[in-house]
């Protein structure tokens, strides 16, 4: 009975971790799609979803000093954020296997 316990709780904190993931991915991506919007020279900024033939979605978004990418596919999910100069990256990742199971990636520089 406890081991089944165990893998609930584990299982809990997996999905806690990937909801706080996903939602400083969805901030960060907020804040870059609002600095492109305050850009005044537009040809260096884009801001662009794409819809991907197997359901998927990619979001892309790029500013003078940023680009990121977040890309959505059957309810796993990747961001990866760069700063143009090297001096920032990012990288989240949560993959739900189909037994539902979750593996979460955080990389940050």
């Amino acid at each position: 009975m406890a081991a089944i316990s165990t893998k609930v709780n584990a299982r809990s904190a997996k999905e806690a971790r990937a909801r706080t993931m996903q939602n400083s991915a969805l901030e960060h991506l907020k804040r870059l799609r609002m600095a492109v919007r305050a850009e005044t020279n537009t040809a260096l900024c884009s801001d662009e979803i794409f819809s991907l033939p197997d359901s998927g979605k990619l979001h892309f978004v790029n500013t003078p000093k940023t680009r990121a990418y977040y890309l959505l596919h059957k309810g796993s999910w990747l961001y990866l954020e760069r700063d143009n100069d090297g001096s920032f990256g990012m990288l989240y990742a949560v993959r739900k296997l189909a037994d539902g199971r979750i593996l979460t990636t955080a990389v940050q520089e």
